[in-house]
């Protein structure tokens, strides 16, 4: 397998060889797969992989949303979605 790699990935792994800690770039590289792996198999279902979490996804990012910026969403948002994104007229 022939893989490409940034300046800036090449001169990570390059300071991980020369401080000791491994013995070759092979070393990083397959030190940092394994924490991909291991991240992936704690969240097999990350936002970036579809429909499935969009639920959760969502949820998370209206918990990042303060109470006060709650208040200002329109009550009205998802009848007159048009009005508000394009300026089109209101629905009664």
């Amino acid at each position: 397998m022939k893989i490409s790699l940034s300046r800036e990935v090449e001169r990570l792994i390059a300071e991980r060889v020369k401080s000791g800690r491994y013995q070759s770039a092979d070393e990083v590289v397959r030190e940092g797969l394994e924490l991909l792996r291991e991240r992936e198999k704690e969240t097999p279902l990350s936002r970036s992989n579809g429909a499935g979490n969009l639920a959760a996804a969502f949820g998370d990012i209206a918990q990042g949303v303060s109470s006060t910026d709650w208040e200002t969403v329109p009550q009205d948002l998802s009848k007159n979605l048009d009005h508000y994104l394009y300026g089109g007229p209101k629905n009664s």
